[in-house]
Parts: structure tokens; sequence; C-alpha cells
């Protein structure tokens, strides 16, 4: 029996270029990787097939399969609706697939919050500018659709937060290299292939020994210091502060990357450190507990 695959999530602004980013992941094999077929109620464009771009349905078909519970997410965008059909997407995970579900924004928090076995990806725009661009560059909207567009996308970008992981657009090779690094460290793939995130936190420990030590051995002593009961002592006794700021910078420098920066770049030495350099001004080394912001830009 195969293993069950995964829902992925690739959503972002309208126009970010979710189809090209997509339309390039489908082509490795190893990513195990089906396309969800979504149901929408608006015309075709040039060149759209149905059945394979998507299934065309008037707006009384969408609404009985809404009503029949057909759909794993739905919504409304710019006068139109589009749904993710349930029974394609349990039969393609059972066959272990991973399905891609390219949604918009409000479909993909329904998903979220209603769905097990789950992986989302936010797709960021490097500009506004850019994605206006990009939009006006379909040359298939209206400028009352082209700002309804915009306008949304200023609401959905700080939901953001909200998933798993947040990858800029400002290549599609490089989005892609992002997206397939994420796939395989979150052993979602056939392939043997290491995260380039295990080379990384080997980087991130050699610097740290070759830096940090006094920092490290400071945070201890100063955690010790103003353990004022049993539990926070026990807590600082056995706290190993060279793992904790381990942990912390090669995950921010990862998730930074991702966010807004070159990948290939992400096991160069002087580009990590770099990266470092900058994060060390946001360790709290009175605390074993960061804050609860660390992680925001």
């Amino acid at each position: 029996m195969k293993n069950k695959g995964k829902v992925i999530i690739i959503s972002g602004p309208s126009g970010v270029g979710k189809g090209s980013v997509n339309g390039e992941l489908l082509t490795n094999k190893d990513l195990k990787l089906e396309y969800s077929v979504s149901m929408t109620t608006r015309a075709p464009r040039e060149g759209e097939v149905n059945g394979v771009n998507y299934f065309f349905v008037s707006k009384e078909e969408f609404a009985n399969a809404i009503v029949n519970n057909e759909l794993i997410e739905y919504a409304n965008f710019v006068g139109n609706s589009y749904g993710t059909p349930r029974k394609y997407v349990e039969e393609k995970l059972n066959q272990g697939k991973n399905v891609i579900l390219e949604i918009e924004v409000d479909g993909a928090t329904q998903v979220l919050r209603n769905e097990e076995n789950v992986l989302s990806i936010f797709l960021m725009p490097p500009t506004l500018n850019e994605l206006e661009s990009r939009i006006k560059g379909r040359a298939t909207e209206s400028d009352d659709k082209i700002k309804a567009r915009l306008d949304k996308a200023l609401l959905e970008i700080p939901l953001k937060h909200n998933y798993d992981y947040v990858v800029e657009n400002d290549s599609v090779e490089n989005a892609v290299s992002k997206i397939t690094d994420i796939l395989i460290r979150e052993k979602c793939t056939a392939s043997n292939d290491e995260s380039k995130f295990k080379e990384l936190v080997k980087i991130v420990e050699n610097i740290v020994d070759q830096k940090y030590t006094y920092f490290i051995n400071n945070w201890e002593a100063n955690v010790k210091l103003l353990a004022h009961n049993k539990e926070a002592k026990k807590e600082a006794n056995d706290f190993d502060a060279r793992g904790e700021l381990i942990k912390i910078l090669s995950s921010e420098v990862y998730r930074k990357t991702l966010a807004h920066g070159d990948f290939s770049k992400i096991n160069d030495i002087e580009y990590v450190d770099f990266k470092i350099q900058k994060l060390m001004f946001k360790i709290n080394f009175f605390s074993i507990k960061q804050r609860s912001d660390f992680s925001g830009d």
C-alpha cells in the first residue's frame, strides 16, 4: 500500500505567478505532484481547456456542489466563484500523490482551518509594482478588475504568517528551487536528496563555535543569575544556549532566504555569516524565551 500523499497549498495574491511556478514544479517527477483542477464560474481565457485548466461550470452547478459538500474549499473573487473538488483530491492522495492546491487566500484559509495533512506555502511578489505589472501583462483584465485585484492583495499579504512557509517569487527559477527544497525537507518526495537545511545547520554550528562562544557563556550565566524560583533554576541549569542559538539562527537564515533571497546562496559560508551577524542583534541573552515576534520582518 502506498503512503498517502499530502495536500500542498500554494497560495498568494492574484497575479503573483502561482501558475508559472506550479507548472515548473510539476515537471519534477520526484516531487510526486498532481495538479488539482479547480471548479470555477468564470469564462475560459484564450487557450484554456475545460477539465485541464479548470472545470468551467454555471453558477447553479457551483451552488449545488457547495450544498452537496463536494468542495474542499470555495471562494468568490472579483465576481466569480472558485472551488476545489473533494473527490478528485482524495483519489490522488490515496494514490500517494501530493496534490497542489493553487488557490486564492480565502480558499486557503478554509483548508487550513478544516483539513488535515496539509503543507501551506504563501507565494509573495517582490513588490506591489511588480504584482501590478504581472497582472497588466496578462492583457485579460479591465482597469477596474486590476485595481480590485491589487486592493485585495493588500488585505491578503498580512495573512502570510498563517502559512507554514513564505516564498518570494522574484523569479520562477528561484521560487521553484525554494519550494523543491521545502518538499524535500518535509519528506514529501520520492528523492533521496537531502534538504539544503541540513548543510546550513552544519555551517551555522561552525560559525557559532568560531565566533559566539563568549556570547553563549554569558547567555547561560545570565539565565542562571536571573532564575529566582525552583522551576526557573532547573530550567536554567538544563538550558543549552549553544544548541538553542544554532536552532534559532539556522531556522531564521532559512526562513529569511525563502522569504527574500537568492536560494543558491543558502549554503554559502559568507552569505550565512552575514545573515547571522544581523540576527545576533535580535537575541535576548537575558532570557531563554525569545520575543514572540522574533520571526517578524
